[in-house]
């Protein structure tokens, strides 16, 4: 009875253990991830963004087993390696870890926020199952197709295997008219998914609004400059028929009985004077144009500079003063 009690309870371990196996298996990434976001350690910078995320508890979960951290540009660039350093990287998300740029500039509010809910996205996807993803591809293209203008240069630049992750997470950090089950899917992260989209509003519509101040400059400068060259080319025509005319002029004056009566003589006269001051008008309206197109030409400079400034500080290859 004792070797078939002992038989019986080695069968029973075995049992526990193959069980225990299995388990440890099929849950490895949910206790990696737990294990992860027990040991995760936030700054205080990054408590505060993740607060300010409004995260769901499922949102929290992963964004702490995520363990995103602020990195200055050498630390940055060391964990966000990129072929292209023209091209500013705000962020990424690798070996499931999130790296976030260090950008404090104050024009440039929210782009952390956006950035770190951007790479928690990334995150979120990688642990969807494939029946997940293909749950939501139809509305993600959906609202890819109804958004072309803002997504598609952004999306081309990327395989046609990452292209989907990508729609995911630029769609969820970046569109707020979302349809009903898109909505109900990033609920399952945010709390709010418009306040990330307004994160997103905020730090983009400094480029974009000295984007159109540049195409509206450059409009005004195009129009002004065809003008005064109009104005300049009539200004030039007249001039060389009023000389003309005044070598006329003074030549009849020269001759008796050209002009048959003061009258005509006051009269021509006049007519030259008045072209004269026409002329000096037409002058000085050139030159009020000259002097705008170049007010122009220093406000669209000092917009550029600013613009490519703001596009250096957030690229972490390129050293900035004073950040």
């Amino acid at each position: 009875m004792k070797k078939k009690s002992l038989i019986i309870f080695l069968e029973i371990s075995l049992f526990v253990i193959i069980g225990l196996g299995l388990a440890v298996y099929f849950n490895h990434v949910f206790i990696y991830d737990f294990y992860r976001g027990k040991t995760y350690q936030p700054s205080s910078e990054m408590v505060a963004i993740r607060d300010s995320l409004n995260l769901t508890e499922r949102g929290r979960f992963l964004f702490d087993a995520s363990q995103p951290t602020l990195n200055n540009e050498e630390d940055f660039n060391y964990n966000c390696q990129s072929d292209d350093e023209e091209s500013a990287i705000l962020g990424c998300y690798t070996e499931k870890n999130i790296y976030v740029y260090n950008i404090t500039e104050e024009r440039l509010k929210g782009i952390r926020e956006l950035t770190t809910a951007h790479e928690l996205l990334h995150a979120v996807y990688e642990r969807m199952s494939v029946g997940e993803r293909d749950a939501i591809r139809a509305d993600l293209e959906k609202i890819y197709l109804n958004n072309l203008e803002a997504l598609k240069e952004e999306i081309d630049v990327y395989d046609s295997e990452e292209q989907l992750e990508e729609i995911y997470v630029r769609v969820g950090t970046e569109i707020k008219d979302l349809t009903a089950d898109l909505e109900e899917h990033f609920g399952t992260i945010f709390q709010d998914q418009d306040a990330i989209v307004d994160f997103y509003n905020s730090y983009i519509g400094v480029f974009k609004q000295l984007d159109n101040e540049l195409d509206r400059l450059q409009a005004e400068m195009e129009d002004l400059n065809t003008k005064i060259d109009e104005g300049t080319d009539e200004y030039q025509r007249r001039a060389g028929q009023l000389d003309a005319d005044i070598i006329s002029f003074n030549s009849c004056a020269e001759v008796a009985g050209c002009f048959e009566t003061e009258e005509k003589f006051r009269a021509r006269r006049n007519q030259l004077v008045a072209e004269q001051n026409a002329l000096n008008a037409l002058y000085d309206e050139i030159d009020g144009m000259i002097n705008r197109y170049n007010e122009l030409v220093e406000q669209y400079n000092n917009n550029a500079i600013e613009s490519n400034n703001l596009q250096n500080i957030i690229n972490s290859h390129v050293r900035v003063e004073g950040i």
